[in-house]
C-alpha cells in the first residue's frame, strides 16, 4: 500500500515542475519575440549643409584673390547643400551595409578686380554614389549613436563660357558621428566631412 504523503508530495512536485516549464517557455517567447520583429531593409532621406564641393569652392573666394593680388576672384557664389538617399540592409543592430545616392551643387562667376567684364560663369553639378558602411556602438531604445563610412565616385557636369564639361572622380563621406532617435520611424543627424555634407538632418523608415 503506498504512503499518502509521499503520493501528495510528488503530485506537488509535479506541478512545481509544471510551473517552472511554463514559466520558462513564456520568458523565452518573450525574449525571442523582438527578434521576429527586427527590420533589416532601412530607407532614409536627408539634407546636408556644406559638402565637400562647397567647402572647395569657398575655399577658393579667399585663396584666389589673396595669392594672385585680386586678378582673379570668384564672385556671386550660390550654395545648394546636398540632398541624399539611402537605402541600407541591417544586418543586425550593430552592422548595417547600404548605397548612398545625392546631388549637389554650386554656382558663381570668376572675375578680375581690375576689370569687371572679363568674367566666367562656373556652374557646377555633382551626382555621386557611395556604398556605406554604418556601425551602431552605443545602442539603446529608440536610441542610438554610430558612425558611418562612404566610398564611391561622383559624375561632374560643369557648365563654363567656353562650353559644358564633365568629370568622373573619387567622392567619399566619413560620418564620426550620427545621433538617431526612433524606431520604426528615426529621425537622425550626422556630423562628418563629404559630399553628403558636414551637418546632415534627416529621417528614416524601417521596413
Amino acid at each position: 500500500m503506498s504512503n499518502p504523503n509521499k503520493t501528495g508530495m510528488k503530485i506537488r512536485l509535479l506541478f512545481l515542475i509544471t510551473a517552472l516549464c511554463t514559466c520558462t517557455i513564456s520568458q523565452a517567447q518573450k525574449v525571442t519575440e523582438p527578434l521576429t520583429k527586427f527590420h533589416h531593409h532601412e530607407i532614409s532621406i536627408s539634407y546636408g549643409l556644406l559638402p565637400i564641393p562647397d567647402w572647395n569652392n569657398i575655399a577658393g573666394e579667399f585663396i584666389f584673390p589673396v595669392a594672385s593680388f585680386g586678378l582673379i576672384q570668384k564672385r556671386d557664389n550660390h550654395y545648394y547643400g546636398a540632398i541624399n538617399l539611402n537605402y541600407t540592409y541591417r544586418f543586425n543592430p550593430k552592422f548595417s551595409l547600404g548605397i548612398t545616392g545625392g546631388i549637389t551643387g554650386n554656382k558663381g562667376t570668376w572675375s578680375s578686380f581690375y576689370d569687371k567684364d572679363l568674367s566666367s560663369k562656373d556652374n557646377r553639378l555633382y551626382l555621386f554614389f557611395l556604398p556605406t558602411v554604418k556601425y551602431n556602438w552605443f545602442t539603446r531604445k529608440n536610441f542610438a549613436l554610430y558612425s558611418s563610412v562612404g566610398l564611391g565616385a561622383y559624375f561632374l557636369r560643369n557648365q563654363l563660357k567656353d562650353g559644358t564639361h564633365h568629370k568622373t572622380r573619387f567622392a567619399y563621406q566619413v560620418n564620426a558621428l550620427g545621433i538617431e532617435y526612433g524606431k520604426r520611424f528615426a529621425f537622425f543627424c550626422e556630423f562628418g566631412v563629404g559630399y553628403s555634407g558636414t551637418i546632415l538632418v534627416g529621417e528614416r523608415f524601417r521596413f
